[in-house]
């Protein structure tokens, strides 16, 4: 669904102007760039830097789900982490999110 703006089997689920402004920042936003430095936050969602809407929703014992909608990408990060401690935005699960994206994110 939050690759389809909201949709499910041709079905609106979630209203799909909630999901953009979810997931999209304005540029003059308070809300772009909060926490780290070219990062966007929307409605408890990251927003990922560049001018392609991607997003990412992070769990704080380092679950993540990457999502592309342009090219209908997901990527879900399992993890246990005993403490709520260390860099929720792991670089090796970024790297890995921008290659997958760079490989098979093209329609």
């Amino acid at each position: 669904m939050l690759a389809n703006d909201g949709a499910w089997n041709g079905q609106q689920i979630i209203p799909r102007q909630w999901l953009l402004d979810a997931t999209t920042v304005p540029p003059d936003s308070y809300l772009r760039n909060t926490i780290a430095q070219s990062w966007g936050y929307g409605y408890q969602v990251w927003i990922l830097p560049g001018e392609r809407r991607m997003f990412l929703l992070l769990g704080i014992h380092g679950q993540g789900l990457f999502v592309d909608p342009e090219s209908k990408l997901i990527m879900v990060q399992t993890a246990v982490r005993k403490l709520p401690v260390g860099n929720p935005k792991s670089p090796e699960a970024m790297a890995l999110w921008y290659a997958v994206v760079a490989q098979f994110g093209h329609r």
